[in-house]
């Protein structure tokens, strides 16, 4: 069956199918929909395994079948994240294998990006939807981001009316884990339930700390596009270097360690668990995301760059500190830069 995001809940009250399939191209909203079949699972003490669909995946390694449980679990939860949209003809003949003859103790959750019109044709996926639901989320565009402000923030508890909701609209370009944030931190701030809108106003003009946050979620997305754009308003609204700086540093170094800690073998969950603080859970498909797009070589590489942006934000190199910021930036979001290591070593003439 194909279910609209709004019905799963009322479905997983019903009945627990063997099968969720969650896809689509906005990040936040795909895993909070996965965190409505994740949190009906547990009310049955499910054990969960997750797996990453990745590279050269042995699809034999998921144990389809149960074989042997906790304990104190009564059922079982797959998940399998699915970055690519496609499970390949290996992960097609078994996804297809699982829905002929599902374990009647195991729940299988896919957690996937955007699945193309063709791919939703193939016979995976129709099987999939034949003994189990089929979740597909749908982008915000812009002019409805405004009214999904409007709604999550009504769901936090706090009124936004229609003016200030498009403010944080214009203000995130439509990075709705920087809206989300925002209406967070609203609700915090919120006297029960009431902004003010000199609240939001004052919030949202917080340059270096919202743009700043905004910049590392384009960079861990691959959005370059907006990469420049961002950098050139904090630079015009007067936002000093160092502060926008400081934040991708952080970012960086942080993805840097969790880089070399993935290429010694160290399982990927623990790697997030172990940071401090540690990666949400909503944000670890994107983190992983980027951590997989470079070797680690080229991960100790950004280290170096960040060292030449602090020289040159503090004046130790002639260049400019916003440009070496901005190559470092678009590189980490997988931008080719053959004109990189020119502007870096230009620097020191």
């Amino acid at each position: 069956m194909r279910l609209k995001p709004e019905q799963l809940a009322q479905q997983l009250r019903q009945l627990i199918l063997p099968v969720y399939l969650i896809h689509g191209d906005e990040p936040l909203l795909v895993e909070e929909t996965a965190d409505v079949v994740r949190a009906a699972l547990r009310q049955h003490d499910a054990e969960r395994q997750v797996w990453h669909v990745e590279g050269r995946f042995d699809w034999t390694q998921i144990p389809w079948q149960s074989q042997s449980m906790s304990l104190f679990a009564s059922k079982r939860l797959l998940e399998i994240r699915l970055p690519s949209g496609s499970p390949g003809k290996e992960g097609s003949e078994l996804l297809r294998g699982f829905a002929s003859d599902p374990a009647e103790d195991t729940t299988v959750l896919i957690v996937s990006g955007k699945i193309a019109p063709a791919q939703q044709k193939a016979k995976w996926y129709s099987e999939l939807e034949r003994i189990g639901a089929t979740v597909m989320i749908w982008p915000v565009t812009m002019d409805r981001l405004p009214a999904w402000i409007r709604q999550r923030a009504a769901q936090r508890g706090i009124s936004l009316n229609a003016d200030i909701s498009a403010v944080i609209a214009e203000r995130v370009e439509g990075n709705l884990f920087a809206a989300a944030q925002e209406i967070d931190k609203l609700a915090l701030l919120a006297d029960s339930g009431y902004v003010e809108d000199a609240l939001v106003l004052a919030s949202v003009a917080d340059s270096a700390r919202f743009e700043a946050f905004g910049l590392m979620d384009q960079i861990y997305a691959g959005h370059f596009e907006r990469i420049p754009r961002t950098l050139r308003t904090l630079r015009a609204e007067g936002v000093e270097v160092l502060s926008v700086f400081s934040a991708v540093s952080w970012s960086v170094q942080r993805c840097v360690d969790m880089a070399l800690q993935l290429n010694q073998g160290r399982p990927i969950q623990q790697i997030f668990a172990s940071q401090k603080p540690p990666v949400w859970e909503k944000s670890q498909a994107i983190i992983r995301q980027t951590l997989m797009r470079h070797q680690p070589e080229q991960w100790l590489m950004f280290l170096q760059q960040l060292s030449l942006v602090d020289q040159a934000a503090k004046g130790g190199i002639a260049i400019s500190a916003w440009q070496l910021l901005e190559s470092l930036c678009l590189q980490i979001a997988g931008v080719q830069l053959n004109t990189a290591a020119a502007e870096i070593r230009g620097g020191f003439h």
